[in-house]
Formats: structure tokens, sequence, C-alpha cells
């Protein structure tokens, strides 16, 4: 059994995110329950060096062990990290909607993460991730889920693949 919750249980197990105006984060609630973690290796947003990620404090250590395993599995060769695409930073939070939905995303609780959207594009049935085991290995060791596993076929709801993605919240 998974330590992290369902998609559903997320209130309940990471804090209700919601203010008082549905489209906007509880200030306080963000006080209580992001960090920020420094990854292991350098990430970019673009061509704009991050030097830190947002995340829920409860999966920063996931997300912290998921940075120093990758780094490991190359052994701290930034130019296959590269090749990977885990340096290709494109979010964590974001409090907001998932797509054509009505439920709450989980980059609003601080739980996900996207890299390399080039390569790994929503509905892409053959993400570039699926070709780096090690990458797969790493998130799948702390219990993320991944994005490239939903494949339309009612895994999550008719939901495409989405290869750039890694949560810690489990589907069902």
């Amino acid at each position: 059994m998974s330590k992290w919750p369902t998609q559903r249980e997320c209130d309940a197990f990471y804090g209700n995110p919601r203010s008082k105006d549905p489209t906007k984060a509880s200030a306080a609630w963000e006080k209580d329950n992001l960090i920020y973690i420094k990854p292991a290796f350098q990430l970019y947003f673009g061509t704009d060096p991050v030097k830190q990620i947002r995340v829920h404090k409860k999966c920063a250590v996931a997300f912290t062990n998921v940075f120093n395993r990758l780094n490991d599995y190359a052994n701290e060769d930034y130019k296959l990290l590269q090749t990977w695409g885990v340096t290709k930073f494109a979010g964590t939070y974001n409090y907001r909607l998932m797509r054509n939905g009505t439920a709450l995303s989980m980059h609003s609780y601080g739980i996900a993460i996207d890299l390399d959207p080039a390569n790994n594009g929503l509905g892409d049935k053959t993400p570039r991730f699926a070709n780096y085991p090690l990458v797969l290995k790493a998130f799948k060791e702390e219990g993320a889920v991944w994005g490239g596993d939903w494949n339309g076929d009612g895994i999550m709801n008719d939901t495409p693949a989405d290869g750039m993605h890694w949560q810690f919240a489990r589907i069902r």
C-alpha cells in the first residue's frame, strides 16, 4: 500500500488549498504547507536557471530523493541528465483546475511536477521518458504516479497520456 493518498483523498491528506475565492489559493494554506527545495542538479525553465522549486512539505523528501536518485543514476553526469530531459523544468506548484475539469489539479497541492514538455507532451502515446527506465525508476521508487502511464483507456477517465507529469497521489 502506497503512503500517498488517492486524488480524491488529497484535501484530507494535504489540506484544502482553496480560499473563499475559488480562483485563488488560500494564503494561510500556502504558508502552512508549501516549502522550497533545491534539486541535486541545475534545472532550467526555458533558458532561466531554477534555484529551487515549491512543493508540499509532505512530499518534499520524496521530491528530494527523486532528484538525488536521478543524479546518482547518471553518476553525476550532467550531460546525461540533460539527455534524459530531467533538467527541463516546467512547473510544480500552480493553483488551478485540471484540464477540462472542475477538480483541482494535483499541481494545486504542490505534489506534482512537469519535466521536458517538448518531448513528453500531453497526448503523446510515446513520451520520451519511456526510453529512460532509470528516470521512471527514480520516481516510482518514491511512489510517484507517472502521467505517461495514462493512455485514454479508462485508467484515468479517458485522460490522454501526460508524459511530462509525475504526482504524489494515486489515481484510485
